[in-house]
């Protein structure tokens, strides 16, 4: 019975959303009306854009505090020429900008099908901290939003007193324990704010505060516990440390959900992991759950369920009842779910991995964090483009990541694609955008609508953080198919050694009210404003709550999942100063203690105002904090080539070398240390590995687009993009590189221009152009060739301040801040490294002096690059304007080949390493095996030198062995005629 009344709940809970008319034509008009009970409208606006049938950007429409009436203020809003196409119009109400207040609900939307119309006009109401929407007359008719006295906000204060705020000054008050009444006002309260002192309070118990209003009217909450949150009373009895989500244990299945506040859970199991639709993707209605279980509390506020049985991939969500309003919810751990996200999937692993997949196996290509070089992709830029050339059902899937052997071919010129394409370049890490479980695209509509458009998000919005996005999946409606498939993309890479780094977004949720989290615990994983709102540090209408306990114990169990289930070799931090440093440095640690060489880094600043104090956060004031976290150098990439906020703005490649500008380079050379020299900028990393140097990334213009918007000519554009990233390439730290950057990525409008925020543009904007890389080849071989040069001489990927100041140092290149130079030492039997970037020197020419009696190899210049030398330079170097050159020392052979040739005779016994002299025991040798002494002939012998710096050569001599190479043996009898 208990599990019948539950589920009437949720659907009169559903159905108490909104009544409305169906409408039989769309409106042109809609007017808007907002009613406050303060009746102050100061700077209230709405976010309005079309939601369906396509998701488009939004109008700010400002509300007028004079233009109201009794259901407020009110706004009409022109759809014919704002929203002509919209069907559904996404809509958020807030005062001010993005970081003030919001109206609850987050993003809410208004299905212009339901509105009824009147003269082609249309009314949408909305109340003060009514979640509801009213589309009618009916609506209204029916409270429908609630116009009414009532209680808007009513929480415990850090004092443990209630504190309420009123739409009305009430005629008294009662407040109830576990529904036992422990406290009535004596007196009439004489405002519409209440702070009441109840004695004994106890966080376990539940408490409800009722308010009498005038005319028989109440109204009656359950006193929010969101403002003890962070009390210790709170976390010591509320913090759990067991297992949550599905796990596995002799014959049960186990269901764990963290619900303190909760009054009842219960366990929902599907067949299929859509409504509307079964694992095939056909058509099949599912609409109740084949079976209900109750779960149980255990300690510290979880609920528990154990099931026998074989529930392998059936899927599930639970029903949560909190302030007597039950909600049907995703499990916020699920591992997997069906298309949209709607239910999670019970994962049994070992039936999901690939042929050949192997647990905690990562390429053998890093030992410290500074040897890596990053390349930041999205799933879909990879495949889409025509150019592209590979299996038409693998574009913009995970699948197109596996293939390789694709090529284009233009203007005479073929050029590798795709994953072969990465390969070739020499990167040794990708970055994936978020590959999560996120909103806005639908998985349906991807699947079964040829027509549909709306393919393409970054994926900043994430819905299920454990879960994979199943629109890059083949099929997104069984939820096995994605994970097969992400590791099959992981095993690609890492056949190639390379590495896979996520890019994950913990610091808010892609949905705030209607999140499955506040839905689940309300206000807990989110930090509230005092009036009961999301702040929204992030941006993007919400912050999670890194501090609190099961938040963080919620990263640190999402991450370890990632790390240990897909191989994964590091994580990208979205915002990562919304997250309090501590809870970075256990993510840290944790992911040390599964694989040291696994890289955490991030963006350390925020979206918009939070609460958090900067003392707390993870950003610039804290990386000196941090064990090991790396975050992004916007110094450098600024002084690089402009301010990513002002598109005209030049910087130093461009001829804009001010003294901040040079030292913004300085800076990012020496690896984000304290330098000497340095004096414009605060040091904040003061460690190579938490440096990350970058010029451009996914957010704002590619590096091409801004070149050209700062007046850059087409013919001269190519030198400062090679130039741009031969900086990073040459500096201390970790470079990272947004794909595309190594042929000229572009994002061209349709209607001109560039597209600098293109998270939601199509593909046309956002992929990568093969055709590109054929066009400027000569682009992508001189960034392959920086590539390589960072990876053969370690003097690039020094790992500690200490190192770096000893062995680097800034040189004159004789041409002010128009040039920069510096010296990096090698070690004992080392070369020494000289790097000159040259921008805009007068004359035309920077200059150097190099180190007398030297001699060096010239790497790369203006348009050439060579490892084993251009031409080899003494004396004084000289490098005309936008050139970045590499000298390297020219040092003796570490080994001597004895003979050209040696001759042994057949059978003889022979050592390669016979014939050959060590000069420098610091160089590793290795010896070719591949001849036989027992068969004459003539060899050569490879022989392989790393030197310690990380440079490979190869020396090469013959060996004869003697004998003869045929054995023939006469017939005598055969001979004459």
């Amino acid at each position: 019975m208990k599990k019948i009344i539950a589920i009437l709940l949720l659907v009169l809970s559903i159905f108490s959303i909104g009544l409305t008319t169906v409408a039989n034509e769309l409106p042109t008009s809609l007017v808007i009306h907002y009613f406050r009970y303060d009746d102050t409208y100061t700077n209230f606006n709405m976010w309005v854009w079309e939601h369906e049938p396509t998701a488009r950007g939004g109008i700010q429409h400002n509300f007028d505090p004079l233009v109201k009436d009794s259901k407020g203020v009110h706004y009409t809003i022109d759809l014919s020429t704002d929203y002509p196409t919209a069907t559904t119009l996404g809509i958020i109400i807030k005062q001010g900008g993005w970081d003030g207040y919001r109206e609850i609900g987050g993003d809410r939307f208004i299905d212009l099908n339901l509105v009824e119309v009147v003269n082609g006009v249309g009314h949408a109401y909305f109340v003060e901290q009514d979640i509801r929407i009213g589309l009618s007359e009916a609506d209204l008719a029916n409270n429908i939003p609630d116009y009414r006295e009532k209680i808007l906000t009513v929480a415990f204060d850090t004092s443990q007193r209630i504190s309420a705020k009123l739409t009305h000054v009430p005629l008294s008050y009662e407040v109830f324990e576990n529904g036992v009444s422990i406290l009535t006002s004596t007196t009439a309260p004489t405002t519409k704010n209440l702070l009441i002192t109840v004695p004994g309070i106890n966080i376990s118990k539940t408490y409800t505060l009722k308010v009498n209003f005038a005319e028989g009217r109440t109204s009656e909450q359950i006193v929010s516990l969101q403002n003890l949150y962070d009390t210790p009373a709170f976390e010591n009895l509320y913090t759990y440390e067991g297992n949550l989500g599905v796990s596995f244990e002799a014959e049960f299945t186990i269901f764990r959900l963290w619900a303190p506040l909760s009054s009842d859970v219960t366990l929902n199991l599907y067949n299929q992991g859509h409504p509307n639709f079964n694992d095939q993707g056909q058509p099949s209605n599912e609409l109740t759950p084949y079976r209900v279980e109750d779960l149980y509390k255990i300690e510290n506020g979880a609920w528990e369920v154990k099931l026998t049985g074989n529930l392998d991939f059936k899927y599930y969500t639970f029903s949560v009842t909190n302030n007597g309003i039950t909600h049907e919810v995703t499990d916020p751990y699920a591992y997997s779910t069906g298309a949209n996200g709607q239910r999670g999937m019970i994962v049994n692993f070992d039936e999901t991995n690939p042929t050949g997949w192997t647990y905690n196996d990562r390429p053998n290509t890093i030992t410290n964090l500074t040897d890596y070089i990053v390349y930041e992709l999205h799933v879909r830029d990879l495949t889409t483009h025509s150019s592209w050339n590979g299996n038409e059902n693998y574009r913009g899937k995970f699948m197109g990541l596996t293939q390789g052997g694709t090529t284009f071919t233009g203007s005479g010129v073929t050029v590798t694609t795709g994953l072969d394409h990465i390969d070739e370049l020499g990167v040794n890490a990708v970055q994936l955008l978020p590959i999560f479980d996120f909103g806005y695209v639908d998985e349906v509509q991807v699947a079964n609508n040829p027509n549909y458009t709306n393919l393409f998000n970054w994926g900043y919005m994430p819905y299920h953080f454990n879960t994979l996005e199943g629109s890059f999946a083949t099929n997104p409606f069984d939820g096995r198919v994605r994970i097969n498939e992400f590791k099959q993309v992981v095993q690609a890479f890492h056949d190639r050694d390379i590495r896979v780094i996520m890019d994950v977004v913990y610091n808010h949720t892609g949905e705030s009210q209607t999140s499955n989290f506040h839905k689940i615990v309300p206000g807990y994983y989110h930090r509230m404003t005092p009036e009961g709102g999301f702040s929204n540090g992030s941006g993007t209408g919400n912050e999670t709550a890194s501090e609190r306990s099961m938040m963080r114990n919620f990263m640190l169990d999402s991450l370890e999942f990632w790390a240990t289930e897909y191989n994964l070799s590091g994580f990208r931090f979205d915002l990562m100063a919304l997250h309090d440093y501590e809870t970075m440095n256990l993510i840290q640690e944790m992911l040390e203690d599964i694989d040291p060489t696994i890289i955490v880094y991030g963006e350390p600043w925020n979206g918009g105002s939070t609460p958090l104090p900067n003392s707390q956060a993870a950003g610039k004031e804290n990386i000196k904090n941090m064990n090991l976290v790396g975050a992004f150098n916007d110094y450098t990439r600024d002084a690089i080539k402009g301010s990513v906020f002002q598109a005209t703005e030049r910087g130093w490649v461009q001829g804009n070398a001010t003294n901040y500008n040079y030292q913004g380079l300085m800076y990012g050379i020496v690896g984000g240390i304290e330098f000497p020299g340095i004096t414009e900028m605060n040091e904040w990393h003061l460690n190579p590995n938490q440096t990350i140097n970058y010029v451009t990334a996914h957010d704002n213009n590619t590096l091409y687009d801004k070149l050209r918007l700062t007046g850059i000519s087409i013919a001269n554009t190519k030198a400062l993009q090679i130039q741009s990233n031969a900086i990073i390439l040459t500096s201390q730290g970790v470079p990272f590189l947004h794909a595309g950057v190594e042929m000229m990525r572009s994002k061209p409008l349709p209607t001109g221009g560039y597209d600098h925020n293109s998270y939601e543009s199509p593909d046309s904007v956002n992929q990568l152009r093969w055709d590109r890389k054929a066009q400027y080849v000569d682009v992508f071989e001189y960034y392959k060739a920086l590539i390589e040069i960072r990876l053969t001489y370690n003097h690039f990927r020094i790992n500690n301040a200490a190192e770096i100041l000893s062995r680097l140092e800034f040189i004159n290149a004789n041409s002010g801040n128009q040039a920069i130079a510096y010296r990096i030492d090698g070690k004992a039997g080392e070369p020494e490294i000289i790097v000159l970037h040259s921008g805009n020197p007068a004359g035309g020419l920077a200059t150097v002096n190099l180190t007398p009696g030297k001699n060096y190899k010239m790497l790369t210049y203006v348009n050439e690059t060579n490892l084993a030398g251009i031409e080899i330079v003494s004396g004084t170097l000289y490098a005309p304007s936008n050139v970045s050159i590499i000298l390297v020392e020219v040092m003796d052979d570490s080994i001597t080949i004895n003979e050209s040739i040696v001759t042994i005779d057949k059978g003889e016994a022979f050592n390669p390493a016979s014939n050959v002299t060590i000069n420098n025991s610091s160089a590793s040798v290795y010896y070719s095996n591949y001849h036989d002494v027992n068969r004459p002939g003539r060899y050569t012998v490879t022989v392989a030198v790393r030197e310690s710096y990380g440079e490979v050569k190869h020396y090469y001599y013959t060996l004869y062995v003697g004998g003869n190479m045929f054995n023939v043996t006469l017939d005598n009898t055969k001979i004459g005629g």
